[in-house]
């Protein structure tokens, strides 16, 4: 009697997501690219000013298309980035022992001069500052790379999701209106 009831249990944990219209985001049964991955590979990541921002753009790169850049383009992803370092701990001589690292990314897709997502993408991780000189710029340079590297992923994760929102209904009123990061003209910011 057990047996029957194992194989109905069996029985709807396999039919059950077939059912139900799930679709998976990020693979195919077969193993073959998804359309979630040919859309990250037809973004082109436009440059991102200064060091850091170069290190994210090489981040983005390689999360949104691994097996290089593609030669035609559907989508445009403009970044600005800035960050913020705010002490938290002080010692009696004023000199600051831990300290957090805040980086705001702002992100704008468009396909063909149409915004698909236009937000602020932000992390913040912590750090201490440590005697000696080098040390604390080995630390800072450490949390750079850790907030890099949650920026990048939490931007390929929300480009994923506006890109099936998107192609889920392209005739979407949100998707007429201007961005909030565009100017009058219609332009993007820098």
């Amino acid at each position: 009697m057990w047996w029957s009831r194992a194989l109905l249990l069996f029985a709807v944990l396999a039919l059950g997501p077939a059912g139900c219209g799930f679709r998976p985001m990020y693979g195919t049964p077969s193993g073959a690219a998804s359309g979630v991955d040919a859309d990250l590979a037809a973004i082109r990541v436009g440059p991102i000013k200064d060091r850091v921002g170069q290190q994210l753009r090489n981040a983005l790169l390689q999360r949104l298309s691994p097996r290089g850049e593609a030669a035609d383009y559907t989508y445009n992803l403009d970044v600005t980035l800035s960050e913020t370092v705010s002490n938290l701990g002080f010692r009696k001589d004023t000199f600051a022992t831990a300290a957090n690292l805040a980086m705001t990314a702002q992100v704008i897709l468009t396909r063909n001069g149409q915004s698909i997502l236009g937000e602020n993408v932000t992390t913040t991780v912590y750090f201490d500052h440590l005697g000696p000189r080098y040390a604390s710029v080995a630390t800072e340079r450490d949390a750079e790379e850790r907030a890099l590297n949650q920026l990048a992923d939490d931007i390929r994760n929300r480009i994923a999701a506006a890109i099936q929102r998107y192609q889920a209904n392209p005739n979407d009123e949100r998707y007429r209106q201007r961005s909030i990061f565009r100017n009058e003209a219609g332009e993007a910011r820098r």
